[in-house]
């Protein structure tokens, strides 16, 4: 490398390239300079030799994997997998497939007051009861769904009975437990078992929206166009029914839909004498939905009438199950005979209306239901006591944590109007003859858990008359509900 440099210098010399003024130091600070550079060079270039021979010493680092001695499995075809699982399964694979379980749980404490100017008031009562109810729905085909449930109730009852009858839950409207009965088992009973047929065929074809046959004990399917004046929520029809939904028109502002519901249900089949006691029911309802440009979501407005037409209820006892009546409103005063009511034949005619709309989105809904028995032999024994009506606004409403729910209502249910068996259970002691108002609230714990309080100030019509006292009942209700 010396050598290098002084022929480099010898070389400026000789081409001239050094200027005649430099001074001789200036030349050997410049040759030393370059002797510096190349000598950190050479050494950078011998550590870069250094640390390849000894990766070239070291050798590969990584590892190859080893052929797995056993060949690996082909992918499983879908058929296969289904195969195995259904062996491992025994079957039930193809029997829980799309089979949904649902239910719910409730507990409550009711406490009842009274209020009367009479010796024969009615003692306050405090009392703790739960509802539970358990079911499924499997879809067994594209248009054929099986739903069937349990739920809880009050014990059989066999006051009355014949001997050889079988003891009968003697509460349609109530699935309802009281803790009582010095720690007993509590008894749990069908609450639902059907089918439902909605042919794709006759679904969504124009003017037809859908089309929906059930048969078995029902959900209640007019529940949608009446309110619990008329059925408490908790009754089952048995039998068969028809729905068909229409699609009646549709602009840019409204929506136009409706529907058409038909019910053929058995109350009571051996019956001795008149005939069996059935129910024929009826509905028609419209839907409009209103598109406006002063509320964000549309208005909707359901408007239904209802006929419905109960034979042989009211005769031979037909209201009778268990030994225990179904009466419990509806009065038998005029000829004293037992085994007939005064309103000797129920045909009620409803109509019933309901809003929706959502300003600021809060939903409001304010309802309106009117219930009349034009029957001949209404009215006798109690006279101007064949129609009812029910006004009343739900605010609110629950789908998640933190939602609230607020209803206000006021009843006047007269004796001859409805057929008490069926409507709201909670609205008096008895459940035809009353009028009063309720308030209820309801606060979503979690979106799947609920806490609901409740309010009945009810008090008897036609005082005075076959011992019905002047009496006011006022029922509270605080109560946990968790669904599953």
């Amino acid at each position: 490398m010396k050598a290098t440099i002084a022929w480099l210098t010898v070389g400026f010399v000789i081409l001239g390239m050094v200027p005649s003024a430099m001074a001789v130091e200036d030349i050997s600070k410049l040759v030393q300079d370059l002797q510096v550079q190349m000598q950190t060079m050479q050494k950078t270039i011998d550590q870069q030799n250094q640390k390849i021979g000894q990766l070239e010493k070291r050798g590969p680092q990584v590892q190859m994997a080893q052929p797995s001695t056993e060949s690996s499995a082909a992918p499983m075809s879908d058929y296969e997998f289904n195969e195995r699982l259904g062996s491992s399964l025994g079957g039930a694979n193809k029997w829980l497939k799309d089979l949904k379980f649902s239910g719910d749980l409730r507990l409550r404490y009711e406490a009842f007051a009274y209020s009367a100017g009479s010796t024969a008031e009615t003692d306050a009562r405090n009392r703790f009861r739960y509802r539970l109810r358990f079911g499924f729905e499997k879809k067994i085909t594209d248009e054929i769904d099986v739903k069937f449930g349990l739920a809880s109730g009050e014990g059989p009852t066999t006051e009355g009975a014949t001997a050889g009858s079988a003891a009968v839950n003697s509460d349609p409207t109530s699935t309802n437990t009281s803790f009582d009965n010095n720690f007993n088992f509590k008894p749990i009973y069908i609450e639902k078992a059907y089918a439902k047929y909605s042919p794709k065929f006759a679904a969504n074809k124009g003017f037809l929206g859908k089309t929906e046959i059930a048969a078995g004990k029902v959900d209640n399917p007019f529940e949608k166009g009446s309110s619990d004046m008329i059925w408490d929520r908790d009754v089952k029809p048995e039998g068969v029914y028809e729905k068909f939904d229409f699609n009646l028109f549709k602009t840019e502002d409204i929506e136009m839909k409706g529907y058409a519901l038909f019910g053929q249900f058995v109350l009571d089949e051996d019956a001795s004498t008149r005939g069996d006691a059935n129910l024929f029911a009826y509905q028609g309802g419209l839907n409009p939905v209103i598109y406006t440009p002063f509320l964000e979501r549309p208005v909707d407005l359901l408007s239904a009438v209802s006929f419905y037409q109960y034979d042989n209820y009211a005769r031979n006892n037909n209201f009778v199950v268990g030994g225990k009546s179904l009466a419990r409103g509806n009065p038998n005063y005029a000829e004293n005979v037992s085994t007939e009511l005064d309103a000797s034949s129920f045909q009620v005619v409803e109509s019933y209306s309901e809003l929706a709309f959502y300003p600021n989105g809060l939903p409001v809904r304010p309802f309106m239901d009117y219930a009349w028995n034009p029957s001949d032999s209404a009215g006798k024994g109690i006279l101007n006591q064949d129609f009812s009506y029910g006004l009343g606004v739900k605010l609110g409403g629950l789908n998640k944590k933190g939602d609230w729910e607020l209803l206000t209502q006021y009843k006047y249910i007269a004796a001859n109007s409805v057929v008490g068996a069926f409507n709201d259970s909670d609205f008096g002691d008895g459940h035809s003859g009353k009028r009063g108002a309720v308030f209820k609230a309801a606060y979503a714990l979690a979106d799947n858990m609920f806490l609901n309080g409740a309010m009945f100030f009810v008090e008897n019509l036609n005082s005075g008359t076959g011992g019905i006292i002047d009496q006011q009942q006022r029922r509270f209700q605080v109560d946990m509900s968790w669904k599953f």
